[in-house]
């Protein structure tokens, strides 16, 4: 299989702070831009409820997502329990003939 996008929605757990939510996100992110198989990990805020974030992320193959997932900062970021997913989207690209 080829490259992979992924578009994540996460929601900041219930009392929790949201400048540590964005503290550990942002630490997770600088992490996994280091990981061989990262083409792009970006995590963005909402604007209209900054305890909600989106992940959007480019990998080089399904493999790469799966290793990112056992990667031991992934793992102490999951630890942590500062948010939940309500949603995830794997995505590719679409290409047209002629291209």
């Amino acid at each position: 299989m080829g490259q992979l996008w992924i578009n994540a929605g996460l929601v900041t757990e219930e009392g929790l702070d949201t400048d540590q939510v964005k503290q550990a996100l942002h630490a997770l992110s600088e992490a996994t831009v280091k990981e061989s198989g990262c083409v792009k990990f970006e995590v963005l805020q909402h604007q209209d409820n900054p305890s909600h974030f989106t992940l959007w992320e480019h990998w080089v193959n399904s493999d790469a997502l799966s290793a990112h997932f056992e990667a031991e900062h992934t793992l102490a970021y999951l630890a942590r329990n500062l948010t939940r997913v309500t949603y995830i989207e794997k995505l590719t690209s679409v290409t047209y003939e002629g291209e």
